[in-house]
């Protein structure tokens, strides 16, 4: 039992790890300005998570494990989702700094929105894929604004455990910020090889 639960914490923690490296990756290069990954705890949990002390975005994962469809989201204050907006439109430093402080967003923003959760769903699409090949698919399903303390709305069982972490992030001169992951928890099957 106990061997099974450590097993069950190294892969929550590592399919974590692989997710944040993979989006810190893909973001960096797509918005021309490095996001960096700093510490992560990780848990499960069977409550969903929300932002604190400020408004958040959710971009929502569908995960499609072993033909099921389930749900996730990571959740990114709005001003650090404004400035990856913004970088994906190319706007220059001294504008992303001004249109932080944004709390009405415009047509094009959300549209840019939306294309950074579709770029979030392919790095999570390749990550999860990396622990669990040929049982996984993921794909965004879009963007929700959260107010402060309210967490993300996707269909769940009511003791549905998810895998729930924290990371510490930077994006490009930006003080660090909390990123919130939630993920479907994935049963580990005999045809998994999770690599070294």
């Amino acid at each position: 039992m106990q061997a099974t639960l450590e097993r069950q914490q190294a892969t929550d923690r590592e399919l974590v790890q692989r997710c944040f490296a993979k989006i810190a990756e893909d973001l960096s290069m797509l918005l021309d300005r490095p996001l960096t990954c700093g510490a992560v705890e990780v848990a499960r949990a069977r409550q969903r998570v929300a932002g604190e002390k400020v408004v958040h975005v959710a971009f929502r994962l569908g995960v499609t494990i072993d033909g099921t469809l389930r749900h996730g989201a990571l959740l990114v204050p709005l001003p650090e989702a404004i400035a990856m907006a913004c970088y994906l439109m190319m706007m220059a430093d001294d504008v992303v700094v001004a249109r932080r402080k944004d709390r009405d967003l415009e047509r094009a923003t959300k549209d840019a929105l939306l294309e950074v959760g579709n770029l979030i769903g392919g790095s999570f699409d390749c990550a999860i894929r990396e622990l669990f090949p040929r049982r996984t698919a993921t794909r965004s399903e879009g963007c929700q604004g959260l107010k402060v303390g309210f967490a993300p709305a996707f269909p769940r069982e009511a003791d549905e455990e998810h895998v729930v972490a924290r990371a510490a992030l930077t994006l490009h001169g930006f003080p660090a910020f909390d990123a919130w992951l939630m993920l479907p928890s994935i049963a580990e099957n005999e045809s998994d090889a999770v690599s070294p």
